[in-house]
């Protein structure tokens, strides 16, 4: 039997209905029979419906409960690493080498905002804001580095995969509304952040920004790159 944990945290502000989103999505698509956990700081924000996946709340600094120890064949943390600060990333990818069995694996997917896909002026002062931000709290460029840290943390068959999703507008016409919103949904409080740190960007800058954001992906649509890193536990 498989156990698949999906670690998300709400420094990104997640909508409360798009909880689980990764974890529904792959069990959507098994014939066998899997276990399927969630975890993440805000525990309030854990979906109503629990529908048959255990969710628990934790943040993945800090050591994970006993009960959860050598348990999982998958770990999968998405757009989370930012909220490693100010320790960074290091420091929890090796923490979750206790969560899995012999041989499982974890995957770590982040928005690569230091050298992004050509965009819009909006789409661009967003990707500036992002790597301003993730400089300024301390965790820096993990996207791009977070294979190497797999690897100094002693994970074997380490690898990475690159993929440009399409929003907005360029995206499928189904995607279209979910795509914008998984972008604008976090800018509010990116940019709340931002507002702490050393940025090139005024105030105003910063609160007109979700709004530009969105009227770009709309009316042009624009493209992101999500950087996939992954290892298997010796």
């Amino acid at each position: 039997m498989v156990s698949c944990l999906l670690l998300t945290y709400s420094f990104y502000g997640v909508d409360t209905s798009l909880k689980g989103t990764w974890l529904r999505g792959v069990r959507s698509k098994q014939s066998a029979q899997h276990e399927y956990y969630g975890s993440d700081v805000e525990g309030e924000l854990f979906p109503e419906n629990a529908d048959g996946i255990t969710y628990f709340a934790h943040s993945f600094k800090n050591p994970w409960p006993q009960q959860y120890l050598g348990v999982f064949d998958l770990v999968h943390i998405r757009g989370s690493m930012a909220g490693s600060a100010p320790e960074g990333p290091a420091p929890v990818i090796k923490n979750l080498v206790p969560l899995l069995k012999p041989s499982g694996w974890v995957q770590l997917m982040e928005m690569n905002g230091f050298s992004p896909p050509k965009n819009g002026p909006a789409m661009t002062d967003f990707a500036k804001m992002a790597s301003e931000m993730f400089t300024g709290i301390g965790v820096g460029d993990f996207a791009n580095n977070n294979k190497t840290m797999l690897e100094e943390a002693g994970f074997k068959n380490v690898q990475e995969k690159r993929v440009i999703v399409n929003l907005g507008k360029k995206a499928k016409t189904e995607l279209h509304e979910i795509s914008i919103h998984g972008v604008t949904g976090p800018i509010v409080p990116l940019t709340s952040v931002a507002r702490t740190v050393p940025s090139s960007f005024t105030d105003e800058q910063l609160d007109a920004l979700p709004a530009r954001v969105k009227e770009e992906l709309e009316s042009e649509g624009g493209q992101v790159e999500m950087i996939i890193a992954f290892g298997q536990k010796p």
